[in-house]
């Protein structure tokens, strides 16, 4: 039998203060409900991943990225869809963040993520920013 799967791009922030890290927890009204994941979103048609990534951390966070630069592309695939994940290390960004979604968020250290219930497509980012971060 044969399934046809969708492919997603999505964009993906580090937000780093000093050795913690920015997770938020996804709302009750969204899927996945109570996971923790990295800031980001999906990439929009004829938009650049960097555009994507702007757009999205204010939308979701209320701040203005001022730089930023892409870490790794990290593949994941979900029983309905493989998403595409371009992580951007956002090395400065304008404001405070605000969980404008409804989410929890939290600053915390690599090592805290390990405690934290995350998003499956995560888990493989966590392991390369610990090679990257530490």
């Amino acid at each position: 039998m044969s399934r046809e799967t969708r492919l997603i791009d999505v964009v993906v922030g580090i937000l780093k203060r000093g050795n913690t890290i920015l997770v938020g927890q996804r709302p009750s009204d969204k899927p996945y409900s109570g996971y923790w994941e990295f800031p980001g979103g999906k990439v929009e048609k004829n938009e650049s991943n960097k555009a994507a990534l702007k757009r999205e951390l204010h939308e979701e966070l209320g701040i203005t990225v001022i730089d930023a630069h892409s870490l790794f592309i990290q593949p994941h695939a979900y029983p309905d869809k493989t998403v595409l994940l371009d992580i951007w290390l956002v090395s400065e960004f304008r404001g405070e963040p605000l969980g404008k979604e409804n989410q929890a968020l939290r600053w915390v250290t690599l090592s805290e993520m390990h405690s934290l219930r995350l998003l499956e497509g995560n888990w493989p980012i966590l392991t390369k920013l610990t090679g990257i971060l530490s």
